[in-house]
């Protein structure tokens, strides 16, 4: 006599321990959750619910505090090469720009 039952709109009513047999032969079996429900005719969806439920809580904290170091200061450096030219740094990304830009500027004409 099988465990499950049949129930209106074709839905199969699984108890416990068939539940149980189900889960053991897919960790014994070595396919994907999807085609180990595929096989058995097990809606997806379901099977991974019985999953879920049956595996121990991993003890995971649902909040975690983490303190957010404050962005650094804003750099700001200005670079006169006397009246041909004044260059803004507004971040350190920029210093290698400027670099070029000064080797530019005092290259010979």
């Amino acid at each position: 006599m099988s465990t499950s039952r049949l129930r209106s709109a074709g839905r199969r009513r699984t108890d416990a321990a068939q539940r149980e047999q189900l889960l053991a032969a897919f960790g014994r079996s070595g396919l994907s959750a999807a085609e180990f429900a595929r096989r058995h005719r097990l809606n997806y969806t379901t099977f991974c619910g019985w999953r879920r439920r049956r595996e121990p809580t991993k003890g995971l904290p649902a909040f975690v505090q983490v303190e957010v170091a404050p962005p650094p200061a804003p750099v700001e450096l200005v670079i006169e090469v006397g009246a041909v030219a004044r260059i803004h740094l507004q971040s350190e990304s920029q210093a290698a720009l400027a670099a070029r830009l000064l080797h530019l500027l005092n290259g010979p004409c």
